[in-house]
């Protein structure tokens, strides 16, 4: 089971010049032991608001024992460029769901 660190998410499109634009989430979840992995993926199908893109959090159990210990695990979804004008990125696990505002970087 994983849980959402809510304050540790932030979502922002990188403008650096020379390159295309790029949206960029990061963010942490716990969870209960050593040797899970998880990931961010974008939704298939995406909600109705094409402004709120939807990521949802993939994690996979160990195989095998574990040792009891909780951990975290820092997660990082890029997209490049941006499939639309997105102005929040809402994350969900299954358990619950976080909307985050994207900033803009220049």
């Amino acid at each position: 089971m994983t849980v959402l660190l809510r304050n540790t998410f932030k979502a922002w499109i990188d403008r650096a010049p020379g390159a295309p634009p790029k949206l960029i989430m990061t963010g942490d979840v716990r969870v209960p032991t050593n040797g899970w992995r998880a990931r961010l993926t974008k939704r298939s199908p995406q909600g109705i608001n094409p402004k709120i893109l939807i990521l949802d959090v993939n994690a996979q159990e160990p195989s095998g024992e574990a040792p009891q210990e909780i951990t975290t695990i820092p997660l990082r979804f890029e997209e490049s460029p941006p499939q639309d004008e997105y102005g929040q990125v809402m994350i969900a696990n299954g358990k619950g769901e976080i909307v985050v505002h994207i900033g803009r970087t220049h």
